[in-house]
């Protein structure tokens, strides 16, 4: 995915990782100008704001999801208490 900077060039961002909520990535050179040398620049720190569904999904979707995934689910239950 693409981002637009404060000056308005494009920062490519690519996660190869689970992305959770929170979870942040450094691009060298994309950060703030330097005070001194307007040349050189800062890392530029992206936090991930990652948001989740409000309501319950219906099985369609469920479905869909888990065909992107490709992911079989495995629910395992621990003292009564379901763990994913």
């Amino acid at each position: 995915m693409e981002i637009t900077h404060l000056d308005g060039h494009k920062v490519s961002v690519t996660r190869d990782k689970i992305t959770w909520p929170g979870a942040r990535i450094r691009k060298k050179g994309e950060g703030m100008p330097n005070y001194d040398n307007n040349n050189l620049h800062g890392t530029l720190y992206i936090t991930f704001d990652v948001e989740f569904p409000k309501q319950e999904l219906t099985e369609e979707n469920k479905q869909a999801i888990k065909d992107i995934l490709n992911q079989s689910s495995n629910n395992k239950v621990y003292n009564g208490l379901r763990g994913y």
